[in-house]
């Protein structure tokens, strides 16, 4: 490591990490920058990286029911209500080894898990497609209340980029707020000047498509991937919990999944170990 990059904590996990000078794609960018650094990275488009993994997983054999669960009798009515609906709705029987509850910001009422909270994220959809990611954090952040960093993040393929955004704990709202779509792309205009198209009196310049509002699922203490035997009236049934990643769901989606399998996998191997063994 050189250049000082030992001081940012996640720079040896990011290829080609170094500090430079100015970025000249955007010099105003610059010019508001006390440090700046370049490195390699992934940039996911996240409607196609979704279709992906549905694909992927029909392919596979999964099937996708549509039901609702209720979020009024904790896990253990849920699992039951989801059993339920999977034996009306597979036309021969299944047997259900173990239920995986991804449930996201849902968790808080249908687990119920008092730590999960929502991160309220707003980012705007804008045409043209920016050369490379670029991120802004601030060194005198605002209060939690106002919490943002400035991004851009191109989604390939699509001729379209995302400018961000707002990290806002335990704000609940789900419709876009104008003031802060305004802060984001006045922000992000010295970011990103390769995709004004001339006009700053309407939009700072940029062809505004779409804003998005979601809310992350945040939990006190970290994400919950770990399993629990749920007592439910019908008898004991294991459950896998993988919910609370907050916003680093997409970066995480893979290695969580595989710590789920490797879980359950040792789960049942224990099982299968104290069964046969008559001294367990």
């Amino acid at each position: 490591m050189h250049n000082g990059a030992q001081s940012v904590w996640w720079s040896p996990y990011v290829r080609d990490f170094y500090f430079v000078r100015t970025c000249k794609a955007a010099p105003a960018f610059s010019q508001q920058s006390t440090r700046l650094a370049s490195y390699t990275s992934i940039s996911i488009n996240v409607p196609r990286y979704l279709q992906y993994l549905l694909n992927r997983a029909t392919s596979l054999g999964a099937r996708i029911i549509r039901a609702s669960l209720p979020t009024d009798a904790s896990i253990s009515g849920a699992v039951l209500a989801a059993e339920t609906v999977v034996a009306n709705e597979t036309p021969n029987s299944v047997s259900i080894l173990a239920f995986i509850n991804a449930t996201g910001i849902g968790a808080l009422k249908l687990v119920p898990d008092g730590n999960v909270f929502p991160i309220r994220g707003q980012t705007v959809l804008v045409k043209g497609l920016a050369p490379q990611m670029r991120s802004f954090e601030d060194a005198n952040p605002a209060p939690p209340a106002r919490a943002s960093i400035s991004y851009i993040i191109p989604r390939p393929g699509t001729n379209t980029t995302i400018l961000g955004g707002t990290k806002v704990a335990g704000d609940w709202r789900a419709e876009s707020d104008e003031e802060i779509t305004k802060d984001i792309l006045k922000r992000c205009r010295g970011m990103a000047p390769e995709l004004l198209n001339g006009d700053a009196s309407r939009d700072e310049g940029f062809e505004v498509l779409a804003v998005n509002v979601g809310l992350r699922p945040g939990r006190k203490g970290g994400a919950r991937v770990e399993i629990e035997e749920v007592e439910t009236e019908r008898g004991v049934r294991i459950v896998c919990h993988e919910y609370g990643h907050a916003g680093a769901g997409y970066q995480n989606s893979i290695g969580s999944a595989k710590k789920v399998i490797r879980l359950l996998e040792e789960y049942f191997d224990r099982r299968c170990a104290k069964a046969e063994d008559p001294k367990l």
